[in-house]
């Protein structure tokens, strides 16, 4: 079969390292060639053009798509900066693998949901968690079970790494940016999300480091369709240490699961551990070019439609905060009766 001809809309840091790197085994065995890529800076897609050995670049998605013979494309855009890349590829029956989190407007992602169902092409969000080994044995052992809750920790160190992840009305935050990846992954072993609450401990002016403006901790209950409830915590407060701390939990009737990338342990005992091939981003990266050569959009785990609860849940989370914890329907976060404005940095009545 031809190799699937990929075109890349931003070569930034997630492009240059995770998603070429995914599909560098993909290009050296002629399963796919990297056709074109287009990113706003000039300067820097023909650094990583000439890096990865791409003879086409461009500075305007529209001219790449119009000038390209391609199969698929990588959107790999900071939020914000979402406008027609996906339509526009959609209208032309380009496969779309679009990196998280998709945008922060819910609005334009209905829209765009709804362009690519009409379209009938392949998408993927880029939620790789759902890649993991552990997390497809997670998945087949919580059919057998009952599970009532979940929950997630997630405590950062470190000092900010680019400019855009460290504002919060540039990436809604820590938990949009971020733990919309394990929000996602509780969404591949629970179901899908209803009703959200949420608390956070708000950032005020001057508190450091720079340019960080995001809250200090966010906490999040959500509600399933199934039943089950889960809380999820994120905190930054960890600035100048090293430590840091990720964890997974699934409570299940007489079943205590614990999830991580290496190993789960149930119970108390170690009842899966990674082998070898445990790369999110490599085994998403073939399950997305596989998808394309069947033209089958139900293949992967994550299609942009679907994925839109979890951006609803995140989204969700930022309106609770900023309205005192208030509880939301999802569906009112996707129907638009409410939304997320991104106009609230701190506010000493909702500080929590």
């Amino acid at each position: 079969m031809a190799a699937v001809r990929l075109g890349f809309v931003g070569v930034g840091y997630i492009t240059v390292n995770s998603h070429l790197p995914a599909l560098q085994p993909l290009v050296e065995s002629g399963e796919v060639v990297l056709q074109a890529f287009c990113d706003v800076d000039e300067e820097a897609v023909a650094q990583q053009a000439a890096a990865f050995k791409v003879g086409a670049t461009y500075t305007d998605h529209r001219a790449m798509y119009e000038a390209e013979d391609l199969d698929a494309v990588y959107i790999c855009l900071p939020p914000t900066a979402h406008t027609d890349q996906v339509p526009a590829a959609a209208e032309r029956g380009l496969h779309l693998f679009v990196e998280k989190p998709q945008t922060l407007d819910m609005a334009q992602a209905v829209e765009h949901a709804a362009a690519i169902e009409k379209a009938g092409i392949v998408s993927q969000i880029g939620f790789q968690s759902r890649y993991y080994p552990a997390s497809e044995f997670v998945r087949q052992r919580l059919a057998e079970l009952t599970p009532r809750h979940a929950s997630v920790q997630l405590f950062y160190g470190g000092k900010p790494v680019r400019w855009w992840t460290s504002r919060y009305e540039e990436c809604g935050g820590s938990f949009v940016e971020n733990t919309i990846h394990m929000v996602d992954l509780l969404r591949y072993f629970l179901g899908d999300i209803e009703r959200v609450s949420a608390f956070y401990n708000w950032r005020r002016p001057g508190e450091g480091p720079e340019p960080m403006n995001m809250p200090h901790v966010y906490g999040v209950n959500y509600g399933f369709a199934s039943g089950a409830v889960a809380n999820a915590t994120t905190s930054r407060v960890l600035t100048n240490v090293s430590a840091g701390r990720r964890e997974v939990l699934v409570v299940c009737d007489d079943a205590l699961i614990e999830w991580s990338a290496q190993k789960v342990v149930e119970n108390g005992e170690t009842v899966w551990e990674a082998g070898e091939d445990n790369s999110a981003p490599g085994r998403q990266a073939r399950a997305f070019v596989d998808a394309v050569k069947a033209a089958d959009p139900s293949l992967p785990r994550s299609p942009y439609g679907a994925s839109n609860n979890s951006l609803a849940a995140v989204l969700g989370a930022n309106i609770s905060a900023e309205s005192a914890g208030q509880m939301l329907e999802l569906a009112d976060v996707v129907g638009g009766k409410v939304r997320w404005k991104g106009d609230v940095v701190y506010a000493p009545e909702i500080q929590g």
